[in-house]
């Protein structure tokens, strides 16, 4: 007779090896090949190709290629700041180019980014000799933060007419003062006022053309008005004008000093060889004298002599720095008139050698 087991006795034995079982598949480092059903930790993705620059082409539609040596500039602008300081965003110029089309990656600062921003590129392609031959006539509108390639369409800057139809020089009425601009050069501009010549390099802008140079001179023109502003003097509202100043217009015939002074108005100039023609108009015009043959002063800087009706005339001329009170302009000479017994004190410039 077989004696059989009761069925409890047998439990304990597989209890242990099915725990051992569900412990051996839960160890770390299971060679067995299996899956972990542990979650995977998040790839961290990859950083934005040209994340924080706006990268781009620049071309044309003719069939020439650029000089060696030529040079493609970028700007990021600010629409909103437009004709401010501030406008310009970012700025590079890329040399040794290849193109066309010319590639192009301008870093930018986001910090400067603003939420209501409107931002655009401007681009230019200059030669290696500085003149400008390729430009965006209108500014491209661009999103730096899209990081999207951009596609920059430039058109060609008209040749320059010849001097005499170009109309290179214009002139304006800025404040009480009245000066021509020389525009004969694409990098320069050669501005004439108060009997001296200032030469002011092209400068970056936003829009219209503007000329600075580190000492603090500005001269920024849009269409026909501008701002002048001269090293430590304020800012002056400009307006183009139909003709040139007194004083362009004094050098153009020959005259080699003249000196105006006010409270009340007065003007003298003086013509040029040994003995000069000295004419003047005092008190407003109201007094008009003329010496024919004026003598350079003895021991001193300056000329005398007699009107046809007998009045003694001095004029002393002092080499120094001076101040015209009402134009507030600047003056290599002080003047001293003296005519019929009245003197009249004012700043001069000599307009010939």
């Amino acid at each position: 007779m077989i004696e059989s087991k009761p069925f409890s006795s047998s439990l304990p034995g597989l209890f242990g090896i099915a725990l051992a079982v569900s412990l051996a598949a839960c160890q770390p480092g299971n060679d067995s090949g299996a899956a972990s059903t542990a979650p995977a930790p998040a790839a961290t993705p990859p950083l934005t190709q040209g994340a924080h620059a706006i990268t781009g082409t620049a071309g044309y539609r003719e069939r020439i290629m650029m000089p060696p040596g030529s040079s493609l500039r970028v700007q990021l602008i600010d629409n909103l700041l437009a004709d401010t300081p501030d406008a310009v965003l970012s700025d590079m110029t890329f040399k040794d180019l290849s193109g066309p089309p010319f590639a192009f990656s301008l870093p930018y600062d986001p910090v400067k980014l603003r939420s209501s921003g409107q931002y655009g590129l401007h681009a230019s392609l200059i030669g290696p000799d500085g003149k400008l031959w390729f430009v965006t006539d209108t500014r491209a509108p661009v999103d730096p933060a899209a990081n999207a390639p951009v596609e920059l369409q430039l058109v060609r800057v008209a040749s320059p007419a010849p001097a005499a139809a170009a109309g290179k020089t214009s002139y304006w009425q800025c404040g009480e003062l009245r000066l021509s601009a020389d525009f004969s050069q694409a990098e320069r501009t050669v501005l004439s006022f108060s009997g001296r010549d200032l030469t002011i390099p092209l400068a970056m802008s936003a829009s219209g053309a503007r000329y600075a140079d580190d000492k603090g001179n500005e001269f920024w023109t849009k269409g026909d008005s501008g701002t002048l502003t001269l090293s430590g003097e304020d800012k002056r509202e400009c307006k183009q004008a139909d003709g040139p100043s007194p004083w362009e217009a004094a050098k153009a015939r020959d005259i080699g000093f003249r000196a105006v002074g006010n409270e009340p108005g007065w003007w003298v100039e003086v013509g040029m060889g040994e003995a000069p023609l000295l004419r003047a108009e005092l008190d407003y015009g109201a007094r008009k004298i003329e010496v024919a043959n004026a003598q350079p002063l003895k021991g001193a800087t300056g000329f005398s002599g007699k009107t046809a009706n007998g009045t003694q005339v001095e004029l002393k001329i002092e080499r120094k720095p001076c101040q015209d009170d009402m134009s507030g302009s600047s003056f290599e000479a002080s003047a001293q008139l003296s005519a019929g017994g009245k003197t009249y004190k004012g700043c001069g410039a000599f307009l010939r050698d």
